[in-house]
């Protein structure tokens, strides 16, 4: 057992819950209330723009739970052959579930969920 790892890993875990429920209490939730207007109060971003801006705080969240999952793993594992397979297949996971989510959350419309399911893809076949 490593524990150096396995705390780096809980920490992980944590640091993307915090991350994600704060961006939802201390910026989305005054954003969906009050909408997002400059001190003019004229509006500065479109409804596409902060759904963009929503999906990609919370695919922070997931790129560091992927991560958090690798070092949580690495922490009772002592076999290198294991920590790559194991590494390969998380990360896969990781990079094709952010395509789905990043495919939802934009509608498609944002090109981004293209390359992150061709990384999955890639990451698959090594």
């Amino acid at each position: 057992m490593n524990p150096f790892f396995l705390v780096a890993g809980l920490l992980a875990v944590l640091l993307g819950a915090i991350h994600s429920v704060l961006g939802e209490v201390l910026i989305f939730r005054h954003l969906r209330r009050k909408g997002p207007v400059s001190s003019s109060g004229s509006p500065i971003l479109t409804g596409r723009q902060v759904r963009t801006l929503r999906a990609t705080w919370h695919l922070v969240s997931w790129f560091g739970w992927g991560f958090a999952a690798i070092l949580l793993h690495w922490s009772g594992s002592a076999s290198s052959d294991a920590h790559l397979a194991f590494a390969q297949s998380v990360m896969m996971v990781t990079f094709l579930t952010s395509a789905l989510y990043w495919l939802v959350a934009t509608k498609g419309k944002h090109p981004a969920w293209i390359v992150l399911l061709i990384i999955g893809i890639l990451i698959g076949l090594a």
